[in-house]
């Protein structure tokens, strides 16, 4: 028995990748009425856009920048210590 199924589907053949010939993307009901062009380009921005969030030197970036991060929130920390001991001390 085969029922009538009605869902939005883009294909995306030009995928910008050498692994991926083609993606395949199903679109949520509440979203199904945005126009075709809508669809097409949020489908190939993120098809094309998606391995630039993995390439080596932006985990690279994103490693270093966690780093700064964890350094700034420790050297806060340290400071507020600081000054609570002053504080209290004087």
């Amino acid at each position: 028995m085969v029922r009538g199924v009605s869902k939005t589907v883009i294909v995306v053949n030009d995928t910008g990748s050498r692994l991926f010939e083609k993606i395949v993307f199903y679109v949520t009901p509440e979203y199904g009425n945005l126009s075709a062009k809508q669809l097409k380009k949020a489908a190939s921005d993120f098809s094309f856009h998606y391995g630039e969030h993995f390439t080596r030197d932006t985990l690279r970036k994103r490693v270093k920048r966690k780093k700064r991060i964890r350094m700034a929130l420790a050297a806060g920390f340290l400071l507020l210590a600081a000054a609570i001991v002053l504080w209290i001390f004087l």
